[in-house]
C-alpha cells in the first residue's frame, strides 16, 4: 500500500514513515502510526476513525477540515498545530504523554477529552469546551483558558497552569495542592 497513491486504508500498521508531505483526501479506519515523522505534512480533507498515533513526531500538519474520530496521540510530539482548522463534526481525541506546544484548540467541543501526562506549553484553549476533560499529570506552562468551560475537569498533579475561575467555569472541577493555589493569582489578593 502506498500512503500517498491510495485513498483509503483500514486495519494497517504504518511503521517508521518519513518525509511524506502530502496526505490530503485520504480515509484511515482502525489504523495505527508508530515511530512516523510527519512534521509539515498536510493532512487537509482526510478522515481519521479509530486511529492511533504513537512515539510520532506530527508538529506544524496541516489539518484543514480534516475529521478526527477517536484518534489517540500516545508519546507524540506536536508543534504549532491548527487544530481549529479540523472538521467540527464529532470531535473525539485524546493525548497522552505528549510533548504539546503552541498548538490552538480554540473554540472546540473537546468534552471528556485526555490530555493526561503531557506538556501542554503556550497553548490557547479560548472558548473551548473541555468539561470532563483529563489534564492530571500534565505541565500547561504558558497555556491560556479562557471562557473555557472546565467544569468536571481533572488537574490532579497537574502543574503550572494558570487558570481564572472569574472568567473560566471550573465547577466541580479537581485540583490538587500546592498547585491549586494559583486559581487565587487573578483575585490579587494576599494569603499569610
Amino acid at each position: 500500500m502506498n500512503i500517498q497513491k491510495d485513498e483509503y486504508f483500514e486495519n494497517i500498521d504504518f511503521n517508521g514513515i518519513r518525509e511524506v508531505e502530502d496526505i490530503r483526501s485520504k480515509s484511515f479506519e482502525k489504523c495505527t502510526f508508530t515511530d512516523c515523522d510527519f512534521t509539515d505534512s498536510d493532512f487537509s480533507n482526510s478522515l481519521f476513525v479509530d486511529c492511533r498515533f504513537a512515539n510520532s513526531n506530527l508538529s506544524a500538519i496541516k489539518l484543514s477540515d480534516t475529521k478526527l474520530h477517536n484518534v489517540d496521540f500516545d508519546d507524540c510530539k506536536i508543534l504549532g498545530v491548527d487544530f481549529t482548522q479540523i472538521s467540527t463534526f464529532i470531535v473525539k481525541i485524546g493525548f497522552r504523554n505528549s510533548q504539546i506546544m503552541k498548538c490552538n484548540f480554540s473554540l472546540l467541543e473537546l468534552k471528556e477529552s485526555d490530555f493526561s501526562d503531557s506538556h501542554i506549553n503556550q497553548c490557547d484553549f479560548f472558548r473551548t469546551n473541555a468539561a470532563k476533560s483529563n489534564f492530571s499529570g500534565s505541565d500547561l506552562k504558558g497555556s491560556i483558558f479562557e471562557n473555557t468551560d472546565l467544569t468536571k475537569a481533572n488537574f490532579t498533579n497537574a502543574q503550572n497552569y494558570s487558570i481564572n475561575p472569574l472568567i473560566n467555569t471550573i465547577k466541580h472541577a479537581i485540583f490538587t495542592m500546592p498547585e491549586a493555589m494559583t486559581l487565587l493569582d487573578s483575585l490579587e489578593i494576599t494569603i499569610q
